[in-house]
């Protein structure tokens, strides 16, 4: 008798025990990367700013990946899984939406890269797949990273500069990009992967374009009015107003001279 008795207080005690745990709310995930004691939180996020197209609804950019730069730690890839954008919905909605959320060690990173595979643009007639020159977008700029501090880098991109038609309808698009770092900021990255940047100081501003043989750098690229064509592969500018590499690499050396300059300060 004493045996049952001494049974049931078990099975009485294994049941509020259970009972307790089920009462229990699970823990929520962390939202955002855990950072070591040198390392400090990077947000990349992409948006539009454009002026409206009439005759385009949809500019879709596939990246596949998102790399940075350093003299220490060479190149480092932060994303490397293949996501698609609309740059005419983000600038619709005035949005930034979600490159790569990552912890990278403290220190400047003097160069970003955005890996293109793809542009499909929609107008009255459908889709189109786009030419790029270079389907690599590199970016001498100026990010900062700070232990247990979050910076930001944001892609602009400019597509009403940066897409072009041919005389028989073909679509380029050579990259016109703005990139805004920011350190100690305040970032919310939001469910639908839409990012907010409350606060931060502005660390680099930069804007670059690509010319027709895939060269990115500073007041380089495609003019508006130039007649373009696709040629074997290849995109050509008629009457050379296409800024070239020399130019770019002038631009570049003379952007390096002023994120040092500023980096004194």
């Amino acid at each position: 008798m004493k045996l049952i008795k001494n049974i049931m207080v078990l099975v009485f005690m294994v049941t509020l025990l259970l009972l307790a745990v089920s009462c229990v709310p699970p823990q929520q995930m962390e939202e955002t990367p855990v950072m070591g004691e040198e390392e400090g939180r990077v947000v990349f996020s992409i948006t539009d700013a454009a002026a409206n197209m009439s005759a385009v609804t949809s500019v879709m950019v596939t990246v596949d990946s998102v790399r940075v730069h350093s003299a220490t730690e060479g190149w480092l890839t932060v994303s490397s899984e293949p996501q698609t954008f609309d740059l005419l919905k983000l600038k619709a909605e005035g949005s930034q939406e979600l490159l790569a959320d990552v912890t990278l060690k403290e220190g400047t990173y003097q160069q970003l890269r955005l890996d293109i595979s793809k542009v499909v643009v929609v107008d009255a007639d459908g889709e189109h797949e786009a030419k790029l020159p270079s389907g690599e977008l590199k970016i001498v700029g100026d990010l900062e990273v700070k232990a247990n501090s979050t910076s930001t880098a944001t892609f602009d991109f400019i597509a009403d500069e940066s897409l072009h038609i041919t005389g028989n309808g073909e679509y380029i698009l050579a990259p016109v990009v703005q990139l805004e770092t920011k350190t100690d900021a305040e970032v919310e990255v939001k469910a639908d992967q839409k990012v907010e940047v409350k606060a931060g100081k502005t660390k680099a501003s930069v804007k670059v374009g690509m010319d027709a043989e895939g060269n990115v750098g500073v007041g380089i690229g495609i003019p508006a009015k130039a007649k373009v064509s696709i040629a074997q592969g290849k995109v050509k500018v008629e009457g050379g107003l296409a800024l070239g590499k020399e130019k770019q690499e002038e631009d570049n050396a003379s952007a390096e001279a002023e994120i040092e300059v500023g980096a004194s300060y």
